[in-house]
Order: C-alpha cells, then structure tokens, then sequence
C-alpha cells in the first residue's frame, strides 16, 4: 500500500516556511483546493506555530484561527480526514465536535484525558516524541542512543494509548523529527527509521522543509530537493504517511518509489 500525504495547512501568521502568505480564510480555503487537486489524502490544521523557539498562543486565538477554517473545509469536503494539529484539550474537542478525524498531539506529552476524548470520538492520533516546548526544546538534545530513546519513548505512549482502551488503528507515530534533535541526531534517526516502527502502528515522517535539510544560505523554499530525497529514504525505511508542504512532488515521489518496488 502507497505511503499516504497529510497537507500542512497552517492557520499561522509566522509560520516557518511561509509566514504565513495564506493566512486569511479565503487563502487557506484555497490552498487546501490546490492541495486536493493534487492528491493529498488529509489536511492537517494548525493555529500554533511549533518552530524553534516561539512562543505559545493564547486558546482564543488558536480557536479563532482553526475552527472556522475547519468548520469550512469539513462542509466543502466531508469525506476528506482533517487532522488538527494542536496541544489544547478544549481546542482538540471542538475541532472534533467541527469534523475533525485525527488530533496531532505535538507535545509529547499526551494526557488520560485526551486519550479518552480520542475514544470518545473514535477518532485518530499522532503521538509525537519531542522534549521540552518549542521555546526550550533545542536546549533539550542530550541522548546516549537517540534512536533507542526516541523509539522506547514511542513504544511507552503507544502502551499508554492502548492501556486507555485506542486500537492500533487509531494511532500514528511520529519521531518528531526537528523537535529536540540536533541536525545530527535528525539524520541518524532518518536512516534507522525502520528501526522505529511498531507493528500495526502507522509511521509519519514529517521532515519537509526543515531547517537541518538546509544547504549553507538557503531558505525554506530552497529546500524542496532535499526534502524529496529525504521523503525517499523515509519511504525507503517504511514510513506509512509523509507531512509536507508540497503536494504534487511528494505525490510523486511516492507514485515513482512504489513503482519502482513494484518492479523489483
């Protein structure tokens, strides 16, 4: 089975790779028409940005920034999963409650609680490693084995998932690649990502366009050939899901990798 797109739709004024040009609800609307032309398989919202370094948003402002737009996208495609991309237990539920299928929980720190409401909804769940907070997690980069720690701490959230009664199905993995992890650590966990894997337990690499993929100069909108290379060996290494900002080249990326597979 082809490896599956998750869109990044950012809701966000200072977004990483942007800024955010899109950022009205019209623009956004739009950007996740262009996304669906091109064969994305779900949109993941977000209303906070969790680069390096920023700081929170309030839960008014991120409700205003993703819940209309939500509300929005579920009645323009009903049959489309939308992912919400948030760590507010309010802001997970009424997403849900607008649509949503899938909360990607960035905090790495899920909760009973949230847990429960991904139970309550039947819904879906990314359980992400990271350290610390996007203010303080690049001072939060010290392992003795990165991927036997990212991998034991994945494997731990899992069982917390499964002890409060989500089937394997509902959950994702996701290594959190940039989060907590030094440019070297990202690279290590990227060629053993294989090693990661849970069985039954889909894996998302969500590697595009991030700042340790740059050349000396570049910017994010420059990093579009790294970012198809590293989307292969994350493939390469089974990844079930790729996060990205561009569609049509990651669609195909997956279309020329399993075509090749297919003919080995």
């Amino acid at each position: 089975m082809a490896a599956q797109i998750m869109a990044i739709v950012n809701a966000t004024p200072d977004s990483f790779y942007d800024g955010n040009l899109h950022n009205t609800t019209a623009g956004l609307i739009a950007r996740a028409e262009q996304f669906v032309k091109e064969g994305a398989d779900m949109l993941d919202i977000g209303g906070e940005s969790t680069r390096p370094g920023s700081a929170p948003v309030d839960e008014n402002t991120e409700r205003a920034r993703v819940i209309p737009l939500v509300t929005a996208l579920h009645q323009r495609w009903p049959d489309l999963p939308l992912s919400l991309d948030t760590t507010k237990l309010s802001i997970a539920e009424e997403g849900l409650k607008n649509g949503v299928q899938i909360i990607n929980d960035v905090s790495g720190q899920p909760t009973n609680d949230l847990f429960q409401l991904i139970k309550k909804f039947n819904a879906q769940l990314v359980l992400m490693h990271t350290r610390g907070t996007p203010k303080t997690m690049q001072q939060c980069t010290a392992y003795t084995d990165v991927v036997a720690e990212v991998k034991s701490s994945l494997e731990e959230k899992v069982t917390q998932a499964r002890t409060a009664g989500l089937k394997d199905e509902q959950l994702i993995i996701d290594p959190g690649f940039g989060f907590a992890k030094t440019r070297e650590q990202n690279y290590t966990l990227l060629t053993h990502l294989s090693q990661l894997k849970i069985p039954g337990i889909r894996l998302l690499a969500a590697l595009s366009r991030k700042s340790f993929l740059s050349l000396p100069g570049d910017t994010p909108k420059e990093r579009l050939p790294q970012t198809i290379a590293a989307h292969t060996m994350a493939l390469q290494q089974g990844a079930d899901m790729l996060r990205v900002h561009d569609v049509l080249a990651a669609k195909q990326t997956i279309s020329f990798f399993f075509h090749c597979q297919e003919a080995l």
